[in-house]
């Protein structure tokens, strides 16, 4: 779908609380110590509150923002964006835009072995059928996750995910206003499945992912994704409503932590388990072995032993991957805020 060295990529998060920026760059697969990972590199990166429609008045400036209404205010984002980055001196001009899931209709399909081009035709049939929608004002991309054989015929498993084609142009369109080149469009499902594809070190230790069944939780302001990763592909990915905007007091990240709070975590955990119990289900002997936390709600304080006993599954927040290098001018990085945008970083 979208250094000043040519690699160089400002990487652009629109989230309902906060709008975050990273520039860094991939250098592509690179082998250490018997491990083949992605090489990335991060040179800045700084977050500011995404700023809110003052009135329904501004919602609808040009035909563009008619077909596809955001919840924030466009202009003064672009004035905010460009002005930080004026400041910090950034000259990159490539621009990759990562959205999350929300409006995103993302499907699991099973059908036969085919080439990519009577195959994109098939996808856009059948999500006709399962959905009511036009796949013609969809941006519509699949990924086989497994092949299959059923009795004499050969099949491909898909995850197929679909963007309406009028919030791609506006993003496309709120890039090119920025004075930038719109680069990439990606969705976070997506790169978080590129980045978790292989075994790696992830807190100082060794995971096995070609072997496990991992879950990726990304505690959001206004809602929570969950992606399931098994042997290192990506099979399962939902958003339920949630997120820490309830319980957070400022635009820092800092948390109210009254029984209120727990009230709420409790609440996002109970869903979850309902989305774990689902995905089990399906097949026989499948078991989550471990969960990852990212995002603004993995900041919260004992989050990990919360989600570990709630669930029943050992959790831990994603604070350190081996194949990042911070640039020595980098003042602020936090994986856990910045994830989903170092996994837009990897252009595969």
């Amino acid at each position: 779908m979208f250094s000043n060295n040519d690699k160089e990529r400002i990487v652009l998060e629109i989230g309902s609380g906060w709008t975050k920026v990273l520039i860094g760059t991939s250098n592509g697969k690179k082998k250490k110590k018997g491990l083949i990972h992605e090489s990335i590199q991060i040179k800045d990166t700084f977050h500011i509150e995404t700023p809110k429609l003052k009135s329904m008045e501004n919602a609808a400036q040009t035909e563009l923002d008619k077909q596809f209404s955001p919840d924030f205010d466009k202009f003064q984002l672009i004035q905010e964006l460009n002005e930080k980055l004026r400041q910090k001196k950034v000259k990159t001009e490539k621009v990759i835009l990562t959205l999350g899931d929300r409006s995103v209709i993302s499907r699991e399909m099973v059908l036969p072995k085919v080439d990519e081009v009577k195959m994109k035709g098939m996808v856009s049939y059948e999500l006709q059928e399962f959905l009511p929608i036009d796949p013609h004002q969809y941006l519509i991309d699949f990924k086989v996750v497994d092949e299959l054989k059923v009795g004499e015929i050969e099949k491909y498993k898909l995850i197929v995910a679909a963007l309406p084609k009028k919030e791609g142009q506006f993003y496309h369109e709120l890039v090119q206003e920025m004075g930038k080149e719109p680069f990439a469009l990606d969705i976070s499902s997506n790169g978080i499945s590129k980045l978790f594809d292989r075994s790696m070190k992830i807190n100082g230790k060794l995971r096995e992912i070609e072997n496990k069944t991992f879950a990726y939780i990304d505690i959001g302001y206004t809602s929570i994704k969950l992606h399931i990763i098994e042997n290192g592909i990506l099979k399962f990915t939902r958003a339920i409503d949630g997120g820490i905007q309830p319980i957070s007091n400022t635009n820092d990240v800092k948390f109210d932590t009254s029984d209120t709070s727990l009230e709420f975590v409790k609440k996002w955990i109970g869903s979850l388990e309902q989305m774990f119990k689902f995905y089990t289900s399906r097949e026989t002997n499948r078991k989550i072995d471990h969960i990852f936390l990212y995002g603004g709600g993995a900041l919260l304080p004992d989050i990990e032993k919360l989600f570990s006993e709630g669930i029943g599954v050992t959790s831990e927040v994603v604070n350190d991957i081996e194949n990042i290098d911070l640039h020595k001018e980098c003042t602020y990085f936090s994986l856990p805020i910045y994830l989903n945008s170092v996994a837009s970083l990897i252009r595969r």
